[in-house]
């Protein structure tokens, strides 16, 4: 089937577009992995810079506090003689401060006797913007054993407590800097305590969401995905969550346990540990990279979550613009590529056409002129060289065949020349049956066979000439036609074959020789006389079936020494004997793998045809031979001859 015909210069366009694909492919891939590394690299240094600058507003405003309380310490400490004092000490530094809610005094008990056993003044501002100060220490609120309370009596220095709701006081959620308060001589007589409220963190951390926006890949409005901060305690506890409704009311720990993340446990415990760094966990169902830093003067730790997504999008956005301006450009790419490849193309397409006129015999096609110098140039000089070659092979071609076809007419009349020659004419008699057949190699050969009866006597023989073909043939012509000639005055066998050879070593500078078996057998008496020149010896076939070989001398094959001298020998053919004669071509026929039949088989198959016809023995012989062979090609002349005397 005829493959169907694809355009060089369209192939050629496709294979060009799809290396500039695959390494559009590959710069893309490049593009992504760079730009998304690098929005990580810029994300990891935004965020820890956030992180730095929060810390630092949360100490600022810590700072201002702890030093405020250091401040009104001593005024508060010059004031314990009264009661009343105290209150105004108090409504003064409220009034300094404006990032303290409140502040107040929780006295040992009855440190002022007027005042009973539970005394804790405290200052507080107004919704109008005024101070009020109220004692708030009872029995319904004993300060006295609170956290605060007892573990500033036993501090030595300030210290930030953790957050709460103050129900008494400010009435909201509260963290509070509580130091002790001695009196002159250095005993501690209360505690002080400079309530700051958590609203203000609450918005520090909405801020940090929003400032996510400063990146410049989310807008300002807060979203489900968009990124987020906290603060948690020392516990783990929410300070400061985008959802107010987990302040102080859920835990990381808790959340960690409910997702079953290890990852989202090991952030909580790193935070609470006071280190800083960056992860991925996935927090409440969403993958993110969480930022994390310690707040100094506190045991509390604030996060950054930002979605996975957040982080990714911005790459993949500038890859999908890249990516566009890329293909956008493949494709102009390729109309430019196929126009100027065709183009290009376009001298090679016009010498196809040219090439396929002188493959259709049309030699003398004119072939296209090619402007440039270069391979297409190359290919149309040697399909010119071409069509003047094959112009004068198909002359000399043509000379050829005319000269071989009358060759092959001049060798077929000299196989019928030579086929001519051999017997023709079998005898139908009563005391003799013969039978021969002669397959040449080629179309003429060098094998002979040929008998004649003279004088109540059968003179026959069998050759094979060195070689094959026409020189063979010739040598086998004369040595049969000299076989006739001798054997009209020659009755002796061994004096057939010293004249036969005499003649051919007279005329021999080809140095071709011939082994040739002749003998007598005379048809009243069946007595053989014979005489062989390096011939295969003859088989002789018992009436019985036996088979046995004839015993002949060897004596040297004719043409090779003049003065060669040949003996006779002779036995006595029974009657129902019977005698084969063959070449080499009999017993050296190879089959595919080079075995020969060989003089085994050739044993075995005359067995086994048994005391048959002369014809029968030679059909059952070439059968045998042909199944060995399986189809190979002949290698030799083939040639046989049998003779069996019968009986009167």
């Amino acid at each position: 089937m005829k493959k169907k015909f694809r355009s060089f210069s369209g192939r050629l366009t496709r294979r060009i577009i799809f290396v500039m694909l695959l390494t559009m492919m590959v710069v893309s891939g490049l593009i992504l992995l760079f730009t998304t590394s690098g929005t990580v690299v810029l994300i990891n240094s935004h965020y820890e810079d956030v992180l730095k600058l929060t810390g630092e507003r949360v100490e600022g405003v810590m700072n201002v506090v702890e030093m405020s309380t250091a401040n009104n310490i001593d005024e508060i400490r010059q004031q314990l003689s009264q009661p009343e004092l105290v209150e105004m000490a108090l409504e003064n530094e409220l009034r300094l401060n404006p990032h303290i809610v409140g502040c107040g005094v929780g006295f040992i008990p009855d440190y002022y006797r007027g005042q009973g056993r539970w005394f804790e003044p405290y200052a507080s501002r107004e919704e109008g913007g005024g101070i009020q100060v109220a004692q708030i220490g009872s029995a319904s609120h004993d300060y006295l054993q609170a956290d605060w309370f007892l573990n500033g009596l036993e501090a030595e220095n300030g210290y930030w407590t953790d957050p709460y709701f103050d129900e008494a006081g400010a009435k909201e959620m509260l963290c509070s800097y509580a130091m002790p308060v001695k009196d002159e001589e250095g005993r501690t007589v209360g505690v002080f305590g400079a309530d700051v409220s958590l609203t203000w963190l609450t918005e520090l951390v909405q801020g940090i969401g929003r400032e996510a926006g400063d990146v410049g890949f989310w807008d300002d409005n807060l979203e489900e995905n968009d990124p987020y901060a906290f603060i948690i305690g020392r516990n783990g506890d929410y300070l400061a969550h985008p959802d107010p409704t987990c302040i102080l009311d859920d835990n990381i720990f808790n959340r960690a346990r409910e997702s079953g993340d290890e990852k989202y446990e090991l952030l909580g415990r790193e935070m609470v540990a006071g280190r800083s760094g960056h992860g991925q966990v996935r927090l409440d169902g969403v993958k993110s990279y969480v930022y994390y830093a310690p707040l100094t003067r506190t045991d509390w730790s604030m996060a950054i979550a930002v979605p996975l997504s957040s982080v990714v999008e911005p790459g993949i956005f500038i890859a999908s613009i890249l990516l566009s301006l890329l293909l956008a450009g493949l494709l102009v790419a390729f109309f430019l590529c196929q126009n100027t490849v065709s183009s290009a193309s376009r001298p090679l397409k016009q010498l196809a056409r040219s090439a396929e006129e002188v493959a259709q015999g049309h030699f003398d096609t004119p072939l296209p002129e090619i402007k440039y110098n270069d391979e297409i140039r190359q290919l149309r000089d040697s399909f010119d060289d071409m069509q003047h070659s094959l112009t004068n092979y198909i002359s000399e071609l043509t000379t050829a065949t005319e000269h071989r076809v009358s060759m092959e007419r001049e060798l077929g009349i000299a196989r019928e020349i030579q086929m001519s020659m051999l017997p023709k004419d079998y005898p139908d008699r009563e005391d003799v049956d013969i039978a021969g057949r002669q397959k040449p190699a080629l179309t003429v050969g060098g094998d002979l066979y040929d008998f004649f009866i003279l004088d109540d006597a059968l003179y026959f023989c069998i050759g094979d000439v060195s070689g094959k073909g026409v020189p063979a043939s010739l040598v086998m012509a004369v040595t049969s036609t000299q076989f006739r000639s001798l054997g009209q005055t020659e009755s002796r066998p061994e004096h057939i074959v010293q004249l036969l050879n005499q003649t051919l070593c007279a005329r021999n500078d080809s140095l071709m020789f011939v082994t040739l078996f002749v003998g007598v057998l005379h048809l009243d008496t069946g007595v053989l006389d014979y005489c062989n020149a390096g011939h295969d010896a003859p088989l002789l076939v018992g009436a019985d079936g036996s088979v046995r070989l004839l015993d002949v001398q060897p004596n040297l094959a004719l043409g090779v020494v003049p003065d060669q001298e040949f003996v006779a020998q002779r036995t006595v053919l029974k009657p129902g004997s019977l005698f084969f004669l063959y070449t080499d071509g009999l017993n050296e026929a190879e089959n595919p793998d080079h075995d020969q039949f060989g003089l085994d088989r050739i044993l075995d198959t005359a067995q086994k045809a048994g005391p048959a016809s002369p014809a029968a023995l030679l059909d059952t012989m070439t059968s045998a031979v042909h199944g060995f062979v399986s189809g190979a090609e002949q290698s030799d002349d083939l040639t046989m001859l049998a003779i069996k005397r019968l009986k009167k």
